[in-house]
């Protein structure tokens, strides 16, 4: 049985080539402009509007164990990737090419045409670390409210909002109407 060829994004970030795989990526965008968030983790590097949505801008390098990033700024390349109803930007410095590419030997990585190994960025991991490490820095864990089912009391909305992960007060149903 042959190896599985991946479909793939290759970027450049802080020098190194890196590959993505295509099912996270939604779309390559350039980032507007970039507000710092102060309290938070060195993983988000700050947010941005797109389109009339907030959007967090994350950097790779710092979620991935490495040395954070310069900060982000207007005009930079971002791929926009989505997972379970969160999206993020995931600064870029350049991007090379869309390609389908082979597995690595440990499956890590994928091999450009010339057999140079590219490591493998997984969003899913990334976006995950992300929403664990702002958790921790604001002191939301899940042991905070044990009780508290996945949806609300209708069934319907998430009791966590997906993007900031959020709670609304106990009681809130969600109606913001005055009548």
């Amino acid at each position: 049985m042959g190896a599985e060829l991946k479909n793939v994004i290759v970027f450049a970030l802080g020098g190194v080539r890196h590959a993505a795989e295509l099912r996270w990526v939604r779309e390559v965008v350039t980032l507007g402009f970039v507000t710092e968030i102060p309290t938070a983790p060195p993983g988000l590097a700050g947010a941005f509007n797109l389109r009339g949505n907030l959007v967090p801008v994350l950097d790779i390098a710092a979620l991935t164990g490495g040395e954070p990033g310069p900060a982000p700024r207007q005009g930079d390349g971002a791929l926009l990737v989505e997972l379970d109803g969160v999206t993020a930007a995931l600064r870029v410095d350049k991007v090379d090419e869309v390609a389908t590419l082979g597995p690595s030997v440990d499956g890590k990585a994928v091999l450009d045409g010339r057999g140079r190994t590219i490591p493998l960025v997984d969003p899913a991991a990334v976006i995950r670390r992300a929403l664990a490490e702002s958790q921790a820095a604001r002191g939301d864990d899940a042991e905070v409210a044990p009780d508290v089912p996945d949806l609300s009391a209708d069934g319907l909305r998430p009791v966590q909002d997906p993007t900031t992960g959020a709670r609304p007060p106990l009681g809130f149903d969600g109606d913001l109407t005055l009548g």
